[in-house]
């Protein structure tokens, strides 16, 4: 198989670059052109898996890559998060609703988490006062840069959760392959994690009950409640941390090769 990675700062990206040249795997480095939704590159293979940001592995579908990236509908909190089962959801006490509705008073949240329920990158949760959100809401809806927010676009708000740690864990055709710390406490600290076999044994556990697609990341914590699910994500375009670079690259060449 062939890969196209998209030309970046992150502090992995020379990592995932050495591993393929240690297995000799092809690929090429590409750009990707915002404005006018296009990728600069010229292999003529149509076998090709994609890294980079959300919006090149939203683009790549249009050149009939094999697999391409796994972006699909089910990478949607409405449907994971019931497939999961809400008592394994961080924000199992979520409420969903479209983006200008307003907040119900029967919620006892002074201040609440939120963040789209699909997994688009539109804006990173975070936690919001009343007045905070109201703000944002009116701010979106008067400013032309956020066309891909909509009146109707589907939110999930909850109650603010005390987190330990947050870890990554990338999954390849129902396995999970390799995990990574992303942050400790309210820190941001990337550490590999693949020997921490509480953490894999419970994302594999979820890993067993729902797959969003053949190969996807699905961010778990640890809080005084044990392990919970934080989110499910593109493969594509997650943000690589400390995972085991050659772990993950051999797993896609089993599985899609």
């Amino acid at each position: 198989m062939f890969y196209l990675v998209q030309d970046s700062t992150e502090d992995r990206y020379p990592a995932l670059l050495e591993a393929m040249k240690k297995l000799g795997i092809e690929y090429e480095v590409c750009k990707y052109r915002p404005f006018i939704h296009e990728i600069d590159f010229t292999t003529k293979r149509k076998d090709v898996f994609c890294f980079g940001a959300y919006d090149l592995t939203g683009v790549a579908e249009k050149y009939d890559f094999i697999p391409g990236q796994m972006s699909n509908d089910n990478h949607n909190y409405e449907i994971y998060g019931r497939k999961y089962g809400l008592e394994n959801m961080l924000n199992g006490d979520s409420i969903v609703m479209e983006f200008t509705d307003e907040i119900p008073n029967d919620t006892e949240w002074d201040e609440f988490f939120a963040r789209p329920t699909i997994d688009q990158k539109i804006w990173a949760g975070k936690v919001f006062s009343r007045d905070e959100w109201n703000k944002y809401v009116d701010e979106c809806k008067n400013n032309d840069t956020t066309q891909f927010i909509t009146d109707v676009t589907k939110v999930m708000i909850s109650s603010p959760k005390n987190i330990e740690q947050e870890i990554r864990c990338w999954v390849v055709g129902g396995k999970v392959i390799t995990i990574s710390q992303y942050k400790l406490g309210y820190r941001v600290i990337s550490k590999n994690l693949d020997h921490d076999m509480e953490a894999f044994d419970f994302a594999q556990r979820m890993v067993d009950k729902y797959q969003t697609a053949d190969a996807f990341c699905i961010d778990i914590c640890r809080t005084g409640k044990g392990f919970k699910i934080v989110e499910i994500n593109c493969i594509n375009g997650a943000g690589f941390y400390h995972m085991d670079c050659e772990k993950l690259i051999m797993a896609l060449e089993n599985k899609f090769n």
